[in-house]
């Protein structure tokens, strides 16, 4: 339990996702419940600020696979609900960073928790905004929007992130709606400079993916200008869920 403690802090101080697998419900892969001693295992890791837990044998090669992953979930959820869950994330002391990268993401989780904004978009090509983000534990969900499949396969792992593979392949997507998720028919565009149809489809995506349900939601949107630049992170957008021509119900018509 120290070693697993110690491995999990270290992890979280240099901004590596952490993987908690220890046969967290070994007794469900004979029998439709766990042990308490298996539920306070699963509680301690989330406790502990794992990025993920991990079921192997009990999912399997179980009697009870839907049980294991109901189980699983179930603790999660009882653990995410409780505030002393929340007030054990804020006590985690990063180390310190004075890159304008780490700043941005500081000012996003901040700004996030004063409007009460929905989610936190950040645009990402190798994934360090997004780690920078999720080390920090920010209090809503952090949407990835990532065109490499890699990097967003690799967020799907990290604390808070739902990774978003657009089909386009640069940042300044000006493809229709219908054709931004059309997977089977690959639209390949050159890179623009058009911020505002950035910020379009990122709404689009946080709608696609349910983090937002009311066009007034608001999102904080981070990302680099000039687009395509590793780890550039230099601009900062509250925007409501709309669109970027809207702001407290009013739309303007170009």
């Amino acid at each position: 339990p120290l070693l697993q403690k110690q491995i999990i802090d270290t992890c979280r101080m240099i901004g590596k996702p952490v993987v908690v697998a220890t046969q967290m419900l070994e007794s469900m892969i004979e029998s439709p419940t766990p042990t308490r001693a298996e539920a306070s295992d699963v509680a301690t890791a989330i406790y502990d600020g794992a990025d993920a837990i991990m079921l192997s044998a009990e999912s399997a090669a179980g009697r009870y696979p839907e049980e294991s992953v109901a189980m699983q979930q179930r603790i999660i959820n009882r653990v995410e609900a409780d505030s002393h869950y929340r007030k054990m994330l804020h006590t985690f002391e990063q180390l310190e960073d004075t890159s304008p990268s780490n700043a941005i993401v500081l000012a996003a989780r901040q700004i996030a928790r004063s409007v009460q904004a929905k989610s936190i978009v950040s645009f990402t090509l190798r994934g360090s905004t997004v780690l920078r983000a999720s080390q920090g534990r920010p209090s809503v969900p952090i949407l990835a929007i990532s065109p490499f499949k890699e990097t967003a396969r690799q967020l799907a792992l990290s604390w808070g992130v739902y990774p978003e593979l657009p089909k386009a392949a640069s940042f300044g997507y000006l493809v229709d709606e219908d054709e931004l998720f059309d997977y089977d028919s690959p639209h390949l565009e050159k890179a623009s400079d058009d911020f505002d149809a950035v910020l379009r489809n990122a709404c689009r995506l946080a709608l696609k993916k349910g983090l937002v349900t009311d066009p007034n939601d608001l999102l904080v949107v981070t990302a680099g200008i000039p687009f395509g630049t590793p780890g550039a992170a230099n601009v900062i957008r509250i925007v409501p869920a709309a669109g970027p021509s809207c702001w407290d119900g009013v739309c303007r018509v170009d």
